[in-house]
């Protein structure tokens, strides 16, 4: 089965391309890894891995991430998450590059 210690932009990209929101500073639930990793399983392998296994998948990556300070304790089940390669860009910036972008097009 795969671990996804390690491999957490392969995580959290499937997480965005599902619609749930991560990025640099945000809050990261338990549940929302969770609901990832077994997603994240059933597309690749088309099988359910059941609840143990997601669960113990789960607490390997996120204690994985707590070691890294990736992922840094906030209430209960929920992390905030410090990773600088998921920080969204200034809205300015964005603009910047939405015109540009229109100008070279």
């Amino acid at each position: 089965m795969k671990s996804f210690v390690g491999s957490e932009t392969v995580l959290f990209d499937y997480m965005r391309a599902q619609g749930i929101p991560v990025y640099h500073k945000s809050n990261l639930f338990v549940r929302d890894v969770q609901a990832a990793i077994r997603g994240y399983m059933r597309d690749i392998t088309h099988k359910d891995i059941g609840t143990l296994a997601v669960d113990r998948l789960a607490e390997e990556f996120l204690a994985d991430l707590r070691t890294r300070g990736i992922a840094v304790p906030y209430a209960g089940n929920a992390f905030t998450l410090h990773l600088d390669s998921y920080q969204l860009k200034p809205r300015k910036e964005e603009q910047a590059a939405e015109e540009t972008a229109g100008v070279v097009a």
